[in-house]
């Protein structure tokens, strides 16, 4: 037969009626389609013949009601969507009209409907200097107020963006209600420039300006900070969290001032490396009762944070009452961490003498 073995010839063989097989499946489907279609002929002919015999007018007739049926259906949804959105719309304005900014606004414009119009007899606004307008408002202040930057604003405008915001709208710094205080010389200044009688404002008996018990002690350290930043080379202020750092004889310091009143402020610096825990304690007393005898009210102590020695001065609210007396502890807790950095590393001393944050010299309060 030509094959190797009898298998090889099994396996031909099953092969061949595999194919003869699928052949037959294949006719036969073939059979039963031409047959399907040659029973569906004749009805295909009847309908055409139907239709046919159908006049015009009924076929019009036909096809304006199908057309009137689609467009109700069409009408129906288009109308219910339109209900949807106009209820999705009235939600959102009223989610809108309930927002800060949009109360903001809506005061606004009440106050442009309520503002009194300019008297003849005054100057034109384009003459008067730009500090009569208030920066919100852009209009001639009745009421003035000015910030810890020396920033005036109107009395309402402030107030309400400060229910909204916690910061300047000209520098964007930290900014509250307790920092705000009227401005009597300016607001006489606008009196004489213009003429107009002074503001019955509603608000002014309730939010009188603070007095200085009152004010954070985070505000008076800033502009402690300030004040001494403006007598040397640096420049420190506080930031929105209240703290600030500045770098002195290549050892940095970080002031740390919280928002809750009577509270103080804290000064921090780190150091590397390791000292015997029994002279770390000695200095730290030895220090606390010099500064005692001195008459500060703050204290210094030290932890170990890893394989770091972080120093600590706490601010008592006795040292900040004047800026000569902040200054001189800042310069004691710096000339003390001098001293302990050459404690630690004795081989990189640094100078501790003449320690000034300022060009002149500090009294000693």
């Amino acid at each position: 037969n030509g094959y190797k073995s009898e298998g090889d010839a099994k396996r031909n063989k099953s092969s061949k009626d595999r194919e003869r097989k699928s052949r037959s499946k294949k006719d036969k489907t073939e059979k039963q389609h031409r047959q399907r279609t040659k029973s569906e002929e004749p009805r295909n002919r009847r309908n055409k013949h139907y239709e046919s015999n159908e006049s015009e007018g009924e076929k019009k007739k036909r096809t304006k009601d199908k057309r009137k049926t689609s467009f109700q259906d069409n009408n129906d949804e288009y109308q219910q969507q339109q209900q949807q959105q106009q209820e999705k719309e009235k939600r959102r304005a009223e989610r809108r009209s309930k927002s800060a900014p949009a109360r903001y606004a809506r005061n606004n414009k009440r106050d442009k409907r309520t503002s009194s119009p300019s008297n003849k007899n005054s100057k034109d606004n384009g003459d008067l200097p730009k500090e009569f307008f208030c920066p919100l408002t852009k209009r001639l202040m009745k009421d003035p107020v000015r910030d810890a930057e020396g920033n005036a604003y109107e009395r309402e405008a402030i107030e309400r963006w400060l229910r909204v915001q916690s910061s300047s709208p000209i520098t964007n710094g930290y900014m509250s209600l307790e920092m705000l205080r009227p401005d009597s010389k300016l607001k006489k200044a606008i009196y004489k420039a213009t003429g107009k009688p002074r503001s019955k404002s509603t608000t002014r008996g309730k939010s009188r300006a603070p007095t200085h018990e009152l004010v954070s002690g985070r505000v008076l350290i800033d502009s402690y900070l300030r004040e001494i930043s403006s007598k040397s080379k640096l420049s420190v202020s506080l930031d929105g969290m209240g703290i600030c750092a500045f770098s002195y004889r290549r050892i940095t310091f970080v002031i740390e001032v919280p928002i809750t009143p009577h509270a103080g402020f804290m000064v921090y610096s780190s150091f590397d490396g390791e000292a015997d825990k029994y002279k770390l304690s000695e200095k730290m007393d030895a220090w606390n009762k010099w500064l005692s005898n001195i008459g500060r009210h703050s204290r210094v102590s030290h932890v170990r944070a890893g394989q770091k020695t972080v120093f600590t001065l706490r601010g008592n609210e006795g040292d900040m009452a004047q800026c000569d007396v902040f200054q001189k502890t800042l310069e004691y807790f710096v000339e003390m961490s001098l001293k302990l950095h050459n404690l630690l590393h004795p081989k990189e001393a640094k100078v501790v003498e003449n320690v000034r944050l300022t060009r002149a010299p500090v009294p000693v309060a």
